[in-house]
């Protein structure tokens, strides 16, 4: 690592010593507003999903290393104040917030969102890392904001980064010793990115087998407490019709709907129509809510996966992606022409 330029090192050691209190307000402000969001967007969910983790105030070594590498690549000029230092970088006050699943970034995504306003703004687009990997196998989504502080002579703005991961990811980082690696992928080993990439793709297997789960036992679960709420034929009093065709198409009415699956009525039976069905059908890869594309009372070609009277199970997907899309943007529009 080239040796510091006295007079960039005599400015961050300025700022730090001048701003170091505004930093940490920042911090404790931006920790604060974004935990607040996540509580508010995790209320009807396990709020275990999703956590800020931790949180952090760029140290004085790492600011002038880079600041000089900026200055070095000709991103910058070379800082002539301190408050010129401090907006020299995008990161000066850093947060992590880290997900249990892949399809709880979304969630914490929308949290993140939600707390702009007028002490948080956003910098350009997010840098999505978990669906274009750096080279070494880093993932990760970032945020770029900038937020606004009370002082003395008035409010001030400091820029803060916000990475949101999940555990397998993150834990990528502590295992590859993730320091090592932030002075840029070319000047890793050949054998320690190969290693690194690969512990990434099996971290990321891991990832997709969660996410996996994690639909399923909310389908479980969803399904258990739908039969709770919609008693079906009693299965031991023999009045029992013959299962309908797997693969078949039928025109279905839909009872009831929530964010993770939607319940039914097919030809006189219940069936669960989930997620990860709608989210398959449609071909998206984040997230869906179901709600988002069906309502209670509406007509829906639906196509049965597996259905098995004697245990009182019917299982659904969207017979028509074109019909679902169409739904969803008559929605939206609404939704925007109502206020």
């Amino acid at each position: 690592m080239p040796a510091i330029d006295e007079r960039l090192q005599e400015l961050v050691d300025q700022a730090t010593a001048r701003l170091t209190e505004r930093w940490e307000v920042a911090e404790a402000e931006l920790t604060a507003m974004l935990q607040d969001s996540i509580d508010t967007e995790c209320a009807l969910n396990d709020p275990d999903r999703v956590k800020v983790q931790s949180s952090r105030i760029k140290s004085k070594a790492r600011i002038a290393e880079k600041i000089q590498r900026r200055v070095r690549n000709r991103e910058i000029d070379p800082p002539e104040t301190i408050e010129q230092v401090q907006n020299s970088i995008f990161d000066i006050v850093g947060l992590r917030i880290i997900c249990k699943t892949l399809r709880d970034v979304d969630l914490a995504s929308k949290a993140v969102n939600a707390a702009y306003g007028p002490y948080l703004e956003q910098v350009g687009d997010p840098k999505d890392y978990i669906r274009n990997p750096k080279p070494s196998g880093y993932r990760s989504l970032h945020y770029l904001l900038r937020i606004t502080v009370d002082e003395g002579d008035g409010p001030v703005q400091v820029p803060c980064e916000v990475q949101v991961r999940t555990m397998m990811q993150d834990a990528w980082g502590e295992l590859t010793h993730e320091n090592s690696y932030k002075s840029g992928d070319a000047a890793l080993p050949g054998l320690f990115l190969d290693l690194s990439r690969h512990m990434a793709d099996l971290m990321d297997q891991v990832d997709q087998l969660a996410l996996t789960l994690a639909e399923a036992s909310e389908s479980i679960m969803t399904q258990m407490a739908v039969h709770n709420e919609f008693p079906l034929v009693d299965p031991d009093s023999g009045n029992h019709r013959p299962a309908l065709e797997s693969g078949k198409v039928y025109l279905g009415r839909v009872l009831t709907t929530g964010r993770n699956y939607a319940l039914v009525l097919v030809d006189q039976f219940r069936g669960l129509l989930g997620a990860s069905e709608v989210k398959q059908v449609l071909g998206l890869e984040s997230f869906v809510e179901v709600s988002d594309y069906v309502l209670p009372g509406d007509s829906l070609q639906v196509r049965i996966i597996e259905h098995d009277p004697a245990r009182d199970r019917l299982l659904l997907e969207p017979a028509d992606a074109v019909d679902l899309r169409r739904r969803h943007g008559r929605r939206k529009s609404k939704t925007v022409g109502g206020g």
